[in-house]
């Protein structure tokens, strides 16, 4: 017994055990740093300590001032309290980012560590950030951001660097470094708006807007920044990318308002701080950057869905742009008394007739005058065509560089578009040298189109002076009685100094046709009692047919000397006479074909059409005979014979016909030299062994490539078709429904019990009529069945597996869809009413600490204001526009801003 209420002591005592009164010694050290301070206190330690607490918050002057006036026990307990916290270590993260620059893996762990680092560069103190700073910590990041500038893929982990970039700047040294660091880290800031994910864009644009605000250099690293990027990013001009994505829409609504906020907060703050805060030229120079590029067509795009933060900066932006042209025209003018009544009138700085005559009256009455006459004549001897665009663009880059420089003392745009020194000789000798170069050019394009007609001319007297000395060689060949003929492309003849080359004799010519040419032929056709025409009419060209041919056809029998008895002969006279210039090429039909162009002493057997057409082929050909047999003997190896050219050759290839009779020509005449260009080249291509044979296989080669990407797209149809039709279930149950009913309609018959049926049988479904109305088929029944029978039974099916059963019987589709289409937009509207709400609670945050931090600053201290500012505040007033609160005030009461009709 008396160790059972022992052991249940013990175990009692572990809940209500008095630990003071047992062991004094062992009370919880936490509870006595908290509660029990010890005695007595030191106040001068107290303050010391606290001093060094205050600057190793960093807080501003007003806020330390504060902290000063609280009582020793309040100091006591921030003391021990920021002693009590847990105190982290930078070279963890140091080594962590090391470790991630040599292996750049992402995964779930390296995200958390990156989110632990933001966390902690975000609350730890001070001294904190000297740490991490001074172990090269903003150039791990830099170089860091830098790697996730290559691959888009990387967009996650550089959203985090550039959270910790923008945590290092809530401390003034970490400000200090970011904006005097050599690696460049603005630029990879800046390089950041060209990411694809919407939110780095923010992040950066924001961070660049912030930084514009801290006095002496901000404003100019930042423009500095964006200037070097230009080039990085491709653009033509800078700030390219940023009104390029005032254009842009993203998936929402609201990320393309965040978007355009953050872009036109950086606008504004761009004009608003740095040099251009007190100086309007410099204002209108990098406004117009900004016009030129397209944004006065954003701003009216930008306010049809713009929410009251954007529509604040967009009012800014347009009323500074006013007052600042009112303010520009106003100091042209006041220079010029005598004109003050004809300068009443505000200048239209969009209107070029409008500045120049502004300029016109401001320059009047001074000694400045013959300079801008001057400037504007030889303004006008510069040509406005697209070579001399660049030039234009000179002028421009020159008069702004000057412009800045004297006007503004002495100040300059980071973006150098010219050196100091311009060496316009050079420039002047680059531009002569261009105007020589595209003389040149063209005097070659001619002399190149003179060359390709010298080279006709030369092949056309190649070709004459082969078919010379191939006549010259075939009346010796006569003389010496001689059978053996030349060749139809023999070279010229040696000379006579030389012993003479017996070229071997090529194969005897097809036997002559019977009935063409020569003695021993048919008779020829009887004329044909056709009227002669008073003078010469117009040709008909058609295929004739001889009598012979047309035995045993339509033609056959029929006599068409009776219509001349019904023609009007005058009327056809006067509709179809020729014109007097016009010579007709079949007048001496009599004799045939052979005996056309006396004048040219060529003969031609071919039909006119098709030799006139073959002569054309020809001449785009621009090769001898010569050199067309021997690419068709090489198989064209130095591919010579273009692909449409072989196109062509294929359709002129010589029929039996035309050979037979240019064989009888060539042996009438003794010389192929007779023959007309088009003749002479089917002659000489007939000496060709496999001729068309090789001329096809040519052609298969060169267009093999084509045909293959022809067919390729109608291969992939098919196959995607035959893909798709084996796959599709729909069509399996409709073939199973024609099946059943197949079999039922053919039970007992030899048709019937079938397992399938070919595919060509199912359009004979309208074959089989209704019994019952005539105008309904077997294809109406099936149409009906598969549209109301099953869909019920598929209707039924989703209706009992989503448990819906009506009280009132069967379920109806208009019920149990109307029921679902119900939740689905109540679901939507809560949805949209709570991002209202969460939107609108983020918005009142944001004023809230935007104007408890601008309550206390005044407009005459803006500038020390700034470098007291925390940087994550500064950024909040930037969103909200509260920061320009008080300018747009000031302008709203001078200006009313366009309102844009949101749709």
């Amino acid at each position: 017994m008396d160790y059972i209420e022992d052991w249940v002591d013990r175990a009692m005592s572990c809940f209500y055990r008095d630990r003071d009164k047992d062991d004094p010694g062992k009370a919880h050290v936490h509870d006595d740093v908290i509660f029990a301070p010890p005695a007595p206190l030191d106040p001068a330690k107290v303050d010391k300590d606290f001093e060094c607490l205050v600057k190793e918050l960093g807080l501003s002057e007003e806020k330390q001032q504060e902290m000063h006036d609280y009582s020793m026990e309040k100091k006591m307990s921030l003391l021990v309290s920021q002693h009590c916290l847990q105190t982290e270590d930078a070279s963890h993260f140091i080594g962590f980012l090391k470790n991630l620059q040599q292996s750049f893996v992402i995964d779930s762990n390296t995200i958390r560590q990156l989110q632990d680092l933001v966390i902690s560069l975000r609350t730890q103190n001070f001294s904190y950030l000297e740490s991490f700073l001074s172990a090269s910590g903003l150039k791990l990041l830099t170089e860091l951001l830098n790697q996730c500038h290559q691959q888009y893929t990387l967009e996650q982990p550089a959203l985090f660097f550039l959270y910790a970039l923008r945590a290092l700047l809530n401390s003034p040294n970490g400000r200090a470094a970011v904006l005097h660091d050599e690696q460049h880290v603005l630029v990879s800031i800046a390089r950041a708006v060209d990411f694809r994910d919407f939110k780095c864009k923010i992040v950066a644009i924001e961070i660049l807007s912030g930084l514009c605000f801290i006095p002496d250099e901000g404003h100019i690293q930042v423009l500095r920044a964006i200037t070097e990027v230009s080039a990085v990013l491709g653009e033509r001009t800078r700030f390219q990318t940023l009104v390029a994505d005032l254009h842009r829409n993203y998936s929402t609504d609201r990320d393309t308002d965040r978007v355009r906020t953050a872009i036109f907060g950086l606008i504004n703050a761009l004009l608003r701080t740095g040099a251009a805060e007190n100086c309007a030229v410099y204002r209108q120079h990098l406004r117009s950057e900004l016009l030129m590029l397209g944004m006065s067509t954003t701003l009216e795009q930008c306010r049809g869905t713009a929410s009251q933060r954007l529509e604040d900066h967009i009012d800014l932006f347009e009323m500074m742009r006013k007052e600042d042209e009112i303010s520009l025209a106003g100091s042209c003018t006041s220079s010029d008394i005598s004109s003050s009544s004809e300068s009443s009138s505000p200048i239209d700085f969009e209107s070029v007739v409008g500045m120049a005559e502004s300029l016109h009256l401001k320059l009047k009455h001074s000694l400045a005058l013959p300079h801008f006459h001057s400037l504007l004549q030889h303004l006008f001897m510069v040509p406005s065509d697209d070579q001399h665009v660049p030039l234009w663009r000179l002028f421009d880059l020159i008069l702004q560089h000057l412009t800045l420089q004297t006007t503004v003392n002495g100040m300059t745009d980071v973006n150098s578009p010219i050196q100091n020194h311009v060496d316009m000789s050079e420039i002047l000798a680059r531009l002569q040298n261009h105007c020589d170069y595209e003389r040149i050019a063209k005097e070659l394009e001619k002399a190149k189109e003179e060359m390709d007609l010298e080279r006709t001319r030369i092949l056309e007297l190649e070709n004459r002076l082969a078919d010379f000395s191939d006549g010259r060689a075939g009346s010796r060949i006569s003389l010496a009685s001689t059978s053996a003929s030349s060749s139809p492309s023999d070279p010229c003849p040696s000379p006579p100094l030389l012993p003479p080359i017996c070229p071997p004799a090529p194969p005897p010519p097809p036997p002559p046709i019977n009935g063409l040419l020569g003695n021993g032929g048919p008779p020829k056709d009887a004329l044909k009692n056709v009227p002669e025409p008073v003078g010469n009419m117009k040709t008909l060209n058609w295929h004739r047919l001889t009598s012979e041919k047309t035995k045993g056809t339509v033609w056959d029998g029929i006599d068409d000397e009776k219509i001349y008895k019904q023609l009007d002969l005058t009327e056809l006279n006067g509709s179809f006479a020729a014109s007097s210039s016009h010579k007709d090429e079949d007048t001496d039909t009599l004799y045939g074909t052979i005996n056309r162009r006396p004048q040219q002493a060529n003969i031609t057997v071919i039909d006119p059409r098709r030799y006139q057409n073959c002569t054309i082929m020809l001449s785009k050909l621009k090769l001898s005979h010569k050199e067309i047999k021997q690419a068709m003997m090489s198989m064209d190896e130095k591919c010579k014979l273009p692909k449409d050219m072989i196109e062509q050759m294929l359709k002129f290839m010589p029929t039996k016909e035309e050979l037979s009779q240019i064989n009888e020509s060539v042996q009438k005449h003794g010389s192929p030299t007779v023959l007309a260009l088009a003749d002479r080249y089917m002659y000489e291509i007939s000496s060709i062994p496999r001729f068309e044979q090789r001329l096809r296989c040519l052609h298969i080669i060169r267009s093999f490539h084509d045909r293959v990407e022809t067919l390729v797209p109608f291969i992939q149809v098919v196959l995607k078709a035959t893909s798709s039709i084996q796959q599709n279930k729909r069509f399996r149950q409709i073939l199973t429904i024609i099946l059943a009913v197949g079999n039922y309609l053919n039970y007992g018959k030899r048709n019937g019990n079938a397992y399938g049926f070919e595919i060509a049988s199912i359009n004979k479904l309208s074959d089989v009529k209704n019994a019952l109305r005539n105008d309904r088929n077997l294809l109406h029944f099936l149409v009906q069945f598969i549209e109301k029978k099953e869909m019920k039974n598929k209707f039924s099916e989703c209706a009992k597996y989503f448990c819906y059963s009506p009280s009132g019987g069967a379920p109806i589709p208009e019920e149990f869809f109307s029921v679902i289409n119900k939740f689905l937009i109540t679901f939507n509207e809560y949805h949209h009413q709570l991002w209202a709400e969460v939107e609108e609670e983020e918005k009142i945050k944001r004023q809230t600490i935007a104007r408890s931090f601008l309550a206390k600053k005044s407009t005459t201290r803006r500038k020390e204001n700034h470098k007291e500012r925390d940087f994550e505040q500064l950024i909040s007033a930037l969103q909200s526009g509260d920061i320009f609160k008080e300018e747009l005030s000031r302008l709203r009461t001078s200006f009313r801003p366009k309102k844009g009709i949101k749709s």
